[in-house]
């Protein structure tokens, strides 16, 4: 999903709030998590099979180390990849859609 470029109603504004807070927080979480395994920060030169499990096994140690408390990775994330100004990009039609939907569901 997409943010509205000039939003228009309050129902626009709102979504587009929730839409960047929530890339911001996804974007930090994925910066923790390549800097808690630097492999994920580079080309994984594996095939497909072991690139997934890899992905799968610094997932599931993240989330033990989150639940242990080890936070020295999160505690020296940067705030270098927060959005601040949205970019016009075309959107589908079933994007459109869908978006509206969301927006009269839960943000009218």
């Amino acid at each position: 999903m997409t943010p509205f470029l000039n939003p228009a109603t309050n129902a626009e504004k709102l979504y587009n709030e929730a839409q960047i807070k929530t890339r911001n927080t996804v974007e930090r979480t994925f910066g923790v998590w390549k800097r808690r395994f630097t492999c994920l920060s580079q080309k994984l030169r594996l095939k497909l099979d072991h690139t997934l499990a890899v992905i799968v096994a610094t997932a599931v140690l993240h989330n033990i180390a989150l639940q242990q408390n080890d936070t020295v990775a999160i505690d020296s994330a940067p705030e270098e990849n927060i959005v601040t100004e949205l970019i016009e990009q075309p959107l589908s039609y079933e994007g459109n859609h869908v978006r509206r939907l969301l927006l009269e569901q839960y943000f009218s």
